[in-house]
């Protein structure tokens, strides 16, 4: 405010009739509209006009602020009647629950019902808990996806948001990680696998940039495993996740074999009977459902990777049942069925 007209109160000048130091200053700047909405923030006069609006967004409108008007101060005004005659405008800290436009104030919220005074129910939850709670919301969310629907998929997004933040309030009260820890770690492996992007790499082709995505993820395994000590490298199967739904993860595994050169010629003996049916599967011209109806010839060649048993028998029923279904709409009704819509049901015992 130094160089304001003659006779307007300088910058510290208004601090001292606030009672404001150095150190709880935040100004509003117009270049930069992110503030902190649980911090005081202090608007001059030049900037009354951008800051208004984004004001009226972050604020109650009855909520109490405070101004200097010719260097007096007035409390308990109330943020939609700030005057504009003001040489400034102090907004007072939300409290998460009232910070509702900001990741902060979700951030807020659930670490308040974490917290020793916080919500009974919420307190008693662990990780494992919350998982069939999150995988309801997430399917919610795809099923937004799915039926076009926008207003579901914003209001989705959002209960997907606050069960990320109730797995770090739990991590931060383990001592485990926080959220800066998870930002930390999604910031950086983003910039690492779009080097054409942050880096100096050309974009190329869409395939050259797939290829490059599976070279810097392969690095990335073989990091890890360097540094947990690991006396074989992780391979690309086993990042499939295990939790996911059986067909789902089948079609990851063949997806992944495949790209890996993994193909029925070079598969194990125990899997030769199924690398036939693969094979037959392959030559239908429907590659995409004829790949995820193979599953459990993709699985019994990740057991090369450590995939568990108990993992392949829980997947062999749920793709020799797509085959089935396959089938029924490739073959008309009264006409032999290919040996290929037959084998996986007999191979698994189902009828």
């Amino acid at each position: 405010m130094a160089d304001g007209p003659p006779g307007a109160p300088t910058l510290i000048a208004i601090m001292d009739a606030l009672g404001l130091a150095p150190h709880e200053l935040q100004t509003f700047d117009p270049a930069y509209s992110r503030f902190d909405a649980q911090r005081p923030l202090l608007v001059l006069d030049e900037q009354f006009v951008a800051a208004r609006p984004l004001l009226g967004d972050r604020y109650p409108a009855r909520a109490p602020a405070r101004a200097v008007v010719r260097g007096a101060v007035r409390d308990g005004v109330a943020v939609a009647d700030l005057p504009e005659d003001a040489d400034a405008w102090l907004l007072p800290a939300l409290p998460p629950e009232q910070d509702s436009r900001a990741l902060a104030g979700l951030r807020g919220v659930m670490e308040r019902l974490y917290a020793p005074d916080g919500c009974p129910w919420d307190r008693e939850q662990t990780h494992e808990s919350l998982r069939r709670y999150f995988l309801d919301e997430a399917y919610e969310l795809v099923d937004a996806i799915d039926h076009g629907d926008v207003r579901g998929l914003e209001e989705e997004i959002g209960d997907v948001l606050a069960h990320l933040f109730m797995q770090t309030a739990l991590a931060q009260l383990a001592g485990t990680f926080t959220v800066e820890d998870v930002v930390a770690h999604a910031s950086a492996k983003f910039v690492r696998r779009h080097p054409h992007v942050f880096g100096d790499e050309a974009a190329g082709s869409q395939e050259a940039l797939l290829d490059r995505w599976e070279q810097i993820k392969a690095a990335e395994r073989a990091q890890r495993g360097e540094a947990a000590g690991a006396e074989a490298p992780e391979g690309a199967l086993d990042s499939v996740p295990a939790a996911a739904p059986a067909l789902q993860r089948a079609s990851a595994l063949i997806g992944r074999a495949l790209r890996a050169g993994v193909t029925p010629d070079r598969a194990p003996r125990r899997a030769r009977s199924l690398s036939r049916w693969w094979m037959r599967c392959r030559r239908s011209r429907t590659r995409l459902r004829s790949g995820r109806s193979c599953g459990a010839s993709s699985v019994l060649r990740a057991r090369r990777t450590s995939t568990p048993r108990r993992g392949c028998a829980r997947r062999a029923p749920a793709s020799s049942r797509r085959l089935r279904r396959w089938s029924a709409r490739r073959v008309p009704a009264g006409t032999d069925r290919p040996r290929s819509a037959q084998t996986p049901c007999r191979r698994h015992g189902r009828r």
